[in-house]
């Protein structure tokens, strides 16, 4: 079902978190049995060898994991800005964003990109504070500079459990309950006496901002009434669809504490592909038609993504409206040509996972495709009508190559022709 369905794109600046995030998901959700590490080259989204070399994200990687019977798909996105391709193409398919910022660095220029991004696209929009345990780590003061440089909408949903100077856990704003990760297990422990002025300070926070998504709870409010969990969580939820909250989730990715909380988060306040406005399409005759996330409507999806290698295209999709099945034969509206899809699969990081149907909504991949490019869209026979690709900012650096041994210039020319497959920011004269 498209409503059980959650798409993520983890954002912000180079070296903030955003992979071992990633991984601490991938961990706790037990779609991998160990938690990767990026100095030991063994993470699940950067396992190209440039990655591992130079322990950055490269290439957007998709990671579908489960959640209590949600399904949550995860893309892990470059932080460094010569990889803003691959953001994007994230970003065209995702309907909500988290940007992850450290408690030790703040605010920086890739998260304000990040925002600006999600802006522009009208994209829901959720943070999370990284690396609570590492030295220096001061929630306070990053949350404080979120609220200077964004606004009133952020809004705390967890905070840390600070006891003798350290972190022990995380608080729960909504339940007013604390945790800590014990292994794969979430264990209650007490608060600290101390916190309980920050506490208040907090879930006052909150309380304002969750009053004004709806008149209900805003008379509620001003009667001095306490909102349940429901009212919380339904108020939260409409405020994230609406842009008018972002709430603030805070964790250590390396221990696990947050991640589940943040997790349920996500399932809880992320709207699904079917809560999110129709997709707009443009038809042969130039008349713009609305594709609801339908799995019953008309089968059109998106080619957000393409990997070239010695093997052919691997091309990754999201399906708009309809359902593709293996087998069945679409069309490329860019070029009029029939596609015939083989098997379909889910992929997590190199893991390709075989499914018999992609519904709307959701993301797979197909490899072979002949003419399919980045920005395609296909559609059922007879129903033919063009998606917004995606605007790639345009090259601002170039350079010229020579072979080093005479003859070189077939392979040169063969591989330069497949980065420009995968990648549209780079060109080839």
């Amino acid at each position: 079902m498209s409503s059980k369905i959650r798409n993520i794109a983890l954002l912000g600046h180079g070296s903030d978190g955003k992979t071992s995030l990633a991984e601490s998901i991938l961990y706790l959700t037990k779609a991998t049995d160990r938690l990767g590490k990026i100095a030991d080259g063994n993470t699940v989204c950067d396992y190209d060898p440039e990655e591992i070399r130079r322990q950055i994200t490269i290439s957007a990687s998709a990671l579908p994991v489960d959640y209590n019977n949600c399904k949550l798909n995860i893309f892990d996105t470059p932080g460094y800005f010569d990889f803003s391709g691959e953001v994007l193409q994230a970003l065209r398919v995702a309907d909500t964003g988290l940007i992850v910022v450290t408690a030790k660095s703040g605010v920086g220029v890739g998260t304000e990109k990040a925002w600006k991004y999600l802006t522009k696209l009208k994209k829901s929009r959720m943070i999370y504070v990284s690396k609570l345990d590492e030295e220096n780590a001061d929630f306070a003061k990053t949350f404080a500079q979120l609220r200077e440089s964004f606004g009133i909408s952020v809004c705390p949903v967890t905070i840390p459990v600070i006891d003798g100077g350290k972190v022990i856990g995380v608080l729960d704003i909504v339940t007013q309950k604390a945790f800590k990760q014990d292994g794969l297990k979430s264990v209650e422990i007490s608060i600290p006496e101390s916190m309980s002025a920050m506490v208040e300070e907090m879930r006052a926070m909150l309380t304002e901002s969750v009053a004004e998504t709806s008149d209900e709870l805003m008379e509620k409010f001003f009667a001095g009434e306490a909102f349940t969990r429901e009212e919380f969580n339904d108020g939260i939820h409409a405020g994230v669809r609406s842009l008018s909250i972002t709430p603030v989730f805070c964790g250590s990715a390396i221990t696990g504490a947050g991640t589940d909380p943040l997790l349920f988060g996500l399932m809880t306040y992320a709207p699904s592909p079917d809560e999110c406005d129709p997709e707009v399409a443009t038809a042969a005759d130039d008349t713009q038609v609305k594709l609801a996330c339908d799995q019953n409507g008309q089968t059109c999806a998106i080619v957000f993504k393409t990997m070239s290698d010695q093997y052919g295209k691997f091309s990754y999709f999201k399906v708009i409206s309809g359902k593709v099945t293996a087998d069945m034969t679409l069309v490329n509206a860019r070029t009029g040509g029939n596609e015939k899809i083989g098997h379909l699969y889910n992929v997590r990081g190199k893991k390709n996972i075989e499914v018999k149907e992609v519904i709307a909504g959701d993301i797979g991949a197909v490899s072979k495709l002949v003419e399919t490019k980045t920005g395609d869209t296909l559609c059922a026979q007879g129903k033919v009508v063009t998606l917004k690709g995606i605007d790639f900012p345009k090259p601002c650096f170039s350079l010229a190559l020579y072979p080093k041994v005479k003859g070189g210039e077939e392979k040169i020319e063969s591989g330069l022709t497949r980065m420009a497959e995968e990648d549209f920011t780079f060109t080839v004269k």
